[in-house]
């Protein structure tokens, strides 16, 4: 699940003169999405106190995505672009440019802002309007291609945090939930349904799970069970080559040969479950990952998945 951070930039709200809707009004919206709000601010239109907060987001909280809200206008104390642009190693004018040319189709103000974006480190910054209605209306706008340049901006795919594609170690299904899961010589993957066979499958969104082996071996080297493949309930294990649990909602992967796409991160655990009596503990809520199909296919030991850029 990607880690967000939401900084409001505003004289009056940092001052209690004014009470903040934007910086709520984005938290709610990048929850609804499928992300993590770690952190919520209010600094001033000071442009060193923005630089500081920028720079304790990306650095020290280590999120994914910052972003602020307020200071992108014409006015003397509107210092969050120049801010941004101090603090970033790189520039992406595209994400700018795109919330203006939507917001235009609203008003011919948009081409007045002066919001940035720009990549501290493995952090991606996105300045956004002072207003609720706008920062709303601005993220949304770029909210499907936030996957994807998230991916990129936290080193997905390169040698920094890994590859963009793992090997399937093994496939696994159950007849029933809440039990740990037997490994089989492969499976077929339907849309609309899931692993044909598995006690999971039907038309919802946690149709496929998948985890990653070197989250297991967090749990191996504390337990004295042997953790076979399927020991936490799920559908495919695979290697370290992808970190699984950090990739954004929406990701698509390639598995095998089927195409699916990303819809949840983690699950609530049931203390009462089979695999948690046995093991002592799940690591499935934590990080694993939740997938349905959108184009079918099959997969065995052996068969990659991908990112699909």
């Amino acid at each position: 699940m990607s880690k967000v951070a939401i900084i409001t930039v505003s004289d009056t709200c940092s001052r209690k003169e004014k009470t903040d809707l934007s910086g709520p009004a984005l938290k709610e919206l990048v929850t609804k999405n499928g992300y993590e709000v770690i952190s919520y601010s209010i600094v001033s239109d000071d442009k060193v106190q923005i630089v500081n907060e920028l720079k304790k987001c990306a650095d020290e909280l280590k999120a994914d995505l910052i972003l602020t809200t307020g200071g992108t206008g014409f006015a003397m104390r509107d210092n969050t672009p120049e801010a941004t642009i101090e603090v970033s190693d790189k520039l992406v004018p595209g994400l700018p440019e795109l919330m203006r040319l939507e917001s235009s189709k609203i008003t011919k103000k948009a081409f007045l802002s002066r919001a940035a974006s720009g990549i501290r480190g493995n952090s991606l910054i996105i300045n956004l309007p002072g207003s609720a209605k706008g920062a709303q209306e601005n993220l949304e706008a770029v909210l499907d291609i936030l996957p994807h340049a998230l991916s990129i901006a936290c080193g997905i795919g390169s040698s920094e945090c890994g590859e963009s594609k793992a090997k399937i170690l093994a496939v696994c299904i159950s007849e029933k939930k809440g039990i740990m899961k037997k490994e089989v010589p492969s499976i077929d993957m339907k849309v609309d349904h899931g692993i044909v066979g598995d006690a999971h499958a039907g038309n919802w969104h946690r149709q496929i799970s998948l985890l990653s082996n070197s989250s297991v071996d967090k749990l191996r080297e504390k337990l004295t069970i042997e953790l076979k493949p399927g020991a936490f309930a799920e559908n495919i294990l695979t290697d370290n080559g992808i970190c699984l649990y950090k990739l954004p909602i929406g990701t698509k992967l390639k598995i095998g040969n089927a195409l699916c796409e990303v819809t949840q991160i983690g699950k609530e655990c049931h203390f009462d479950c089979e695999i948690r009596k046995k093991a002592g503990d799940c690591v499935m809520p934590r990080e694993g990952i939740f997938v349905k199909v959108l184009k079918e296919g099959s997969a065995k030991p052996g068969d990659l998945v991908e990112i699909v850029r």
